[in-house]
This record gives C-alpha cells, structure tokens and sequence, in this order.
C-alpha cells in the first residue's frame, strides 16, 4: 500500500485494507471516530502518548472505526515501540529492530483488527499526508515519482533478477516477483498500475543485459592481476589507474584464493576461467558488489573491500562467505580447496593479503584454511611482500631455484625440513617421507649448489628464513 523508503510498516494484516483517505489526529481520543478506511497519521505529541497499552487502545480503535492504518511519525528518539517514550533523545535500534520491537500485544492486535501499524520516523508532516493523499488517490504525479524511484533502483540493483525485484517492489509499493529474466506483480488499475508495467518493462531488460558493470568489470579483474603479480613498484604506478576504473585499493581487504585440486594443464585453466565467471555473479547475489576477482598465476583470486577496519570480524565472515561461495561456484564432480587472508589496508595490504591466502593453503591440506594470525609467518609475509626482500630470497635460492618445477620444490622442501629440525636428518626424513641417507645426499647437493656452510649459524637462519618465506 505504502513506498517502503517513505513508511516502515511495524506490524498489520498480510494484504492491507484499501485506504478510502488520509485523517491527521492530534489527539488518541479521536481516533475512533475517523471514517472507514482512513489512513490515521498521528502528529508528533499523540505518537509520543501511543507507548504501552495507550497504543494497544489506539489500534482497537482504529479496527473498530474499519481505519486502513495507524501511522507514527516524530523522531525515533520520542517513542519506543515496545512500549516506552525515548529519554533525551537516544538512539532507538535499526528498521529490522523496530519491526522485531512492537510488543506482542499491539502487532496481534494489528494484524487482528486489519489495521496497518506504520512508522514514518523523521518525515515532514505536511509533505506526508500531501504524499499519502496522492498515493490514495493514485495520481499521476505519485505514480511518476515511484516509478522514477524505481527505475533508479532498477539499474543500481547490479543485474541480479532477485535484487531487481526487490528494489523495484520497495519503489512502487507493491511486490514484484522474479522468475529468471521476466518480472510479475500485483499492481491496481489507474496511473500506478501503469508505472509498475513500464518499471518491469526496464526491470526485464536490466536482467536479460546482465550486470550493468560486467565490462567494467573484465577490466578490474585484468588490472587486479597486474597490482597482484607485478613487482611493487609497477603495480604503484599502475594505482591511479585502479581508482579511476573503480577498485577500491585503499581500504581494506580480505582475499579468498581458490585452486583446483588437480594437476596443470589445460582443465585446469579451463576450470579457472569457469570458477571466474561463476564466483562474480554469486558473489554480488551473496554479499553485494564489494567483491573483485581475478585469476592469478594458478588460482583465482577473490577480494572482498571495505572503507574501515573489519577487524578479526573480517576474516571470520570471510570464512562463511567462502564456504557459501564454493558451494556455489564449484562445477560437478571438481574439487577446490580455497585460503582466507588476515585484513589489510592499502594496495601493499592487498598483495599482502594475496600472499597469506596462498600461504594458508601451503601450510595446510584442509579445503579452507585460513591464516594464522600470529607467530613468525605473519612477520615473514608482511617482509616479504617487498620487492627488496623478495630479490634477497630469489639471490640466496636461485641455484635451486634454476631447476625448475617439482624438483626445486623438492630439494627446498627437504632443506626447509632438515633446517627445521635442527640438522636432524632422521627427524627431517620422517616429515618429507625419505629415508634418512637420501636426506642426507640431498642436503650435501644443496649445500655443493647454493656453496653454503649449514654449520655456520647465520648462513642456516638466512635459508631458513627464505625457505619459509619462498613458502617451500
């Protein structure tokens, strides 16, 4: 009945009673007598009295009169719908709070008597009778200005058919249902019924066009790869461009990355371009557009922003919204394990976060891991996030490193474990499943390739450093 942005409706009947005109009352006393069908909007001075069982007589008189609705206007401050007047003003809970707060007895009095219960907090007296009079006698210039409402909606809901109906239903005041890309409602004959057929006209093609920003969108995710995978001081220059096309750099992040538990080659890549394109649509229809996404290296790559800190809240809701999203996005019969970053701020917070994801993984064979807050990893990861420190792992690892594939990542692993454990090479055999004797042979080829003395202290804690933070 009512444009859910102009009255919050707190409690009533599923289908309203049709509204014959709209009654101001000063006064609780006058409710009763108001003609059938009246919208009874109560000033500011008889809203503040409607607390408690004042407002339980209120709406038994307003169902005795055949009133449509009772309306509630003044500041959230001067009335508390569980039955108690605001002191000094405070702060009242939310809309969801609000519609959650009226007391029992007053919403099944409502919904008994067939009486709208509704609040208009903070809304110009005059300039809302003038409204609800124009939407009970369903003028043109009402009808106008929903379906201008709506159709801003409409092309801000992200092309979603869901959202694009529920924006476009808040607009018009009635409900709009979605079946794939085609939109129904329920609107009355006149001037509303004609705006509610052309928003759903627009609705239908805002769906059938897809996301308004898909393009926009292909761009972000190249230029995400780029800040991602370049060297530091590229991906600086490259800054600029990220805001101008409207990723958010500078706030705070927290990565998902999400590989496929499979072997390199084409499938892989193949999936990776099918989890791409999966992954942006739901996680608009999940979470809303503070996601992007791109595929880097091996993996796909999923940041979600935010202006302010989330605090350890942030990677918690990380981990719910990854378990919603590999349930969504995960093609039959494929397997994903997917890591979740800490929070950062900042273009070197984002390559941070895109690095802990992928340390989570590596540090762990669970489906999601998450990053480990504290301890020395966290330390070596905010390290090596700078080209500075990465060149001195590459220089201390190359020889290694110049084998190339599984046998590099073999030797490092094997190095990592003997210098974890001491120089034990019993103790590193158990960890990498070798017998000791090939520990052994394995780390006297390391020490021959990279000309290092593991006996000297501070040569074992620079490789050791690097082998954690080169992630072997």
């Amino acid at each position: 009945m009512f444009p859910q942005d102009e009255l919050m409706v707190l409690a009533g009947p599923g289908e309203p009673r049709d509204a014959s005109g709209v009654r101001l009352v000063e006064d609780l006393k006058d409710v009763a007598a108001q003609p059938p069908g009246s919208i009874v909007v109560l000033t500011r001075a008889a809203s503040v009295q409607a607390t408690g069982y004042r407002l339980d007589v209120a709406l038994r008189d307003a169902a005795a009169a055949g009133a449509a609705a009772l309306v509630l206007t003044g500041d959230l401050g001067d009335r508390d719908p569980l039955g108690g007047a605001g002191a000094g003003g405070a702060s009242r809970p939310a809309a969801a709070g609000l519609v959650a707060g009226v007391a029992r007895s007053a919403a099944a009095l409502a919904e008994r008597g067939g009486v709208t219960l509704a609040l208009a907090h903070g809304a110009d007296l005059a300039g809302l009778v003038a409204g609800l009079e124009r939407a009970v006698a369903g003028d043109a210039s009402d009808a106008l200005a929903r379906a201008a409402r709506a159709t801003e909606r409409v092309l801000g809901a992200g092309g979603v058919p869901e959202r694009i109906a529920r924006e476009a239903g808040a607009a018009l005041g009635v409900e709009v249902r979605a079946d794939g890309d085609e939109f129904s409602a329920d609107a009355p004959a006149g001037h509303l019924g004609t705006a509610a057929s052309i928003v759903l006209r627009l609705a239908a093609l805002a769906a059938a066009a897809g996301p308004a920003d898909e393009l926009p969108g292909r761009s972000r995710a190249q230029l995400l790869t780029e800040l991602l995978v370049a060297p530091e001081k590229q991906a600086q220059e490259l800054a600029p461009r990220a805001r101008a096309l409207g990723l958010p750099i500078d706030d705070w992040h927290v990565v998902l990355r999400l590989e496929p538990v499979m072997d390199e080659g084409p499938e892989r890549y193949a999936l990776l371009d099918t989890l791409a394109s999966r992954t942006a649509r739901a996680a608009r229809e999940l979470v809303g557009p503070s996601w992007n996404g791109a595929i880097a290296g091996d993996a796909l790559v999923v940041v979600r922003s935010r202006p302010r800190d989330p605090g350890r809240a942030g990677p918690r809701e990380a981990v719910r919204d990854a378990v919603r999203l590999m349930e969504r996005v995960r093609p039959a019969g494929a397997r994903l394990r997917c890591g979740v970053s800490t929070a950062h701020q900042g273009l070197l917070g984002l390559r941070t976060c895109a690095s802990e994801a992928r340390t989570a993984l590596r540090r762990s064979s669970a489906p999601l891991a998450t990053y480990d807050l504290a301890g020395l990893d966290r330390m070596l990861e905010e390290w090596y996030a700078s080209d500075a420190a990465q060149q001195a792992v590459r220089d201390l690892l190359q020889p290694v490193l110049d084998l190339g594939g599984e046998r590099a990542r073999h030797l490092l692993a094997i190095l990592r474990a003997y210098l974890d454990h001491h120089g034990s090479p019993a103790r590193a055999a158990e960890e990498v499943h070798l017998h000791r004797n090939a520990v052994s042979r394995n780390i006297r080829r390391i020490e021959t390739l990279l000309q290092a003395d593991l006996d000297d202290p501070q040569q074992r804690l620079a490789l050791q450093l690097a082998c954690r933070a080169a992630g072997a």
